[in-house]
Formats: C-alpha cells, structure tokens, sequence
C-alpha cells in the first residue's frame, strides 16, 4: 500500500487538493453567500389567536368582553416585480372573531425590500390598506439572516410607521435557541371614523350622536431564530381607544393580547431548525471537510516527496559504500 502510495503521481495529488479546496471555498464564499438572499416567491400564513379580546361591536355599539379572536396573516410574493436585488410581497391581515366569524379588523399592503438587509425600498407600486402615500421604511416583514442581538428600525402596517425592534435576550422556543425582540409604538390616530356614533356608547348624552377617532397603541413581542432569520413566534399586545374631537379618550374600541397559535409555533419552529441545519451544513461542515481532505492529500505530497528524496539519498549512499573494483566486477 505504502509503494503504491508513493508511486502515485504527485501531478494527481496536486490536482486533487487543488480541486477540494476550491470546493471549500466555493461553499463557503460562494454557495453560503447565495442562500443568505429573500425569496421572490413566497406564500406564509400564520395565526395569532386571543382566548379572551374586548371589542366594541359595531352593530348594537355595545361592549362585548371575553371573545375569543383570531388574526389571520397570509403573505404572497409577488416575483414577476421583483429583480435579483428587490422582492415585492403583499400582505393580507383579517381579524375577525372566532364564534360568529365578525370582522373586526383588516389591512393590506404590498411592500418592495432589499432581499439581503429585508429593509423597504421605495418602489413597484406599495402601498398600505390602499394609500400609496404611505413611506414604508426599515425592515419591511421580517429580519434578516443572521440577525444580531440590536436594535432594529421595523415598520408596522397598523401604525404605518417605523419603531426600533429592541433585542431583549435569547430565549428557548420549543428547543429552538432564539432572540427576542420588542417594540412599542402608540398611541396613534390611524383613522377617523366615517360614520357618527351614539353618545351613549361611549358615555355621553345618549340623545346626541358625536365623531370619533380610532386611537390604536401595538407592543409586539417576536421570537427570532437568529441564521434564518425567521420569525416562530409572536406576542402582540394591542389596544384601539375612541377619542372625541376634544382629544379625550371615551372608550375601548379593541383590547387583545394575540399570540401565534401553538400549530404555527410548532410549524416555523420545524421550518427554521431545517434552515440552521442547512447553513451549517454549508456554511461549516462541508468547508471543513473539504479543508482537511485537502490538507491531507497535500500532506501526503509531501510524504509522498520527502520518502522519493530518502530513497534516492539512501541508493547514492549504497553506491559510495560499494568499492571500486566490485563496481569493476559488476560492470
């Protein structure tokens, strides 16, 4: 084994630690780099349900406490208007109540974003619940890959308006190492009642019938694993006041603490352990393997060099010894 060793052409050893060696670095500046780039395509939907939301109802305008709420999210890419750098998704928000199936709630918006910082661009037609005038900036939907224990500027589509995302600390979720992250915005006028309301509903003079603002404050709380980037898990704490024109707070108009249901936990959870499994796999395994297999038969050159060099030594030492008319004899 060891002859055969030696007598392999170095001309292949060469070529061979030359061959895994780009490999490794091909997947770990190259293929690594390429999967750390959003999607084009994409289609997510989640639910954050609440055991127990206040609402005023809009029908009787009385106060009905205790209902049960789910908010569906469903997001859509749309990638005929994206290019290599932009990705264009639109997002679809229904919150409605999960006995009778009222509406309580809806917004949309279609929102363009660097696909490798996810930070909102200006362009291809965004707007937020039909009002194009809307300027969306920081992170647009989710945080990047590899995010870092900072601070983040994230826009929220109920406030339309940008809030920093705080990181809080690491956090386990269902066995997954996250960061959690924090923001806090509100309250803010997101928009003035069309219609006039009974005073009695909000504890004025029942005969009179008054305008309104919706006055909303959002605290969301997100669980991030941190090489996808993914989002597994969300913790939003919102309350909708009605304020007079005097600017007086009158009544509730909504109030739920919304968490992303155990099903959906449990799904993006799957989904992003399988995506830190990969990046490792990419970005450190296969590099490395590709590195010491490399090291190896460059190793083996070597021996391989340095056991032709002691032979040849060894055989011109043997000639000095032989005398000089055995050398004759043999001749």
């Amino acid at each position: 084994m060891i002859d055969f060793l030696v007598r392999l052409p170095r001309s292949i050893l060469l070529a061979g630690a030359a061959f895994v060696l780009t490999m490794a670095a091909l997947f770990r500046f190259y293929v690594y780099p390429g999967t750390q780039v959003l999607p084009l395509e994409q289609t997510r939907v989640y639910r954050l349900v609440s055991p127990s939301a206040t609402y005023l109802d809009s029908a009787t305008f009385q106060l009905r406490t205790g209902v049960p709420v789910e908010d569906t999210v469903s997001i859509y890419g749309d990638p005929t208007a994206g290019d290599e750098r932009t990705a264009v998704w639109v997002e679809f928000s229904s919150m409605q109540t999960r006995d009778d199936g009222t509406r309580l709630d809806y917004h949309e918006r279609r929102t363009a974003f660097d696909r490798r910082t996810g930070l909102a661009v200006d362009c291809c037609g965004e707007y937020v619940d039909n009002d194009t005038g809307v300027r969306q900036t920081g992170l647009a939907f989710r945080l990047p890959y590899r995010a870092e224990p900072r601070t983040y500027e994230m826009f929220d589509p109920v406030l339309k308006r940008e809030a920093p995302l705080r990181f809080e600390r690491a956090e386990t979720v269902e066995g997954l190492t996250t960061y959690r992250y924090t923001y806090a915005a509100g309250p803010v006028k997101v928009e003035d009642l069309p219609d006039q309301i009974p005073g009695g509903s909000i504890g004025l003079p029942a005969w009179r019938r008054v305008s309104v603002a919706r006055y909303t404050e959002i605290s969301r709380t997100l669980w991030v694993e941190p090489e996808s980037g993914l989002t597994v898990k969300i913790l939003e704490r919102r309350r909708d006041t009605l304020r007079t024109p005097d600017g007086v707070e009158r009544q509730t108009g909504f109030q739920a603490d919304l968490v992303t249901s155990s099903a959906d936990v449990a799904a993006q959870v799957a989904e992003a352990a399988r995506f830190r499994r990969w990046i490792l796999l990419v970005r450190d395994v296969v590099p490395a393997a590709f590195l010491v297999l490399g090291g190896l038969l460059v190793a083996l050159f070597l021996w391989q060099r340095a056991t032709r060099l002691a032979r040849r030594l060894a055989a011109a030492k043997h000639q000095d010894q032989v005398p000089g008319h055995d050398l004759a004899n043999a001749g």
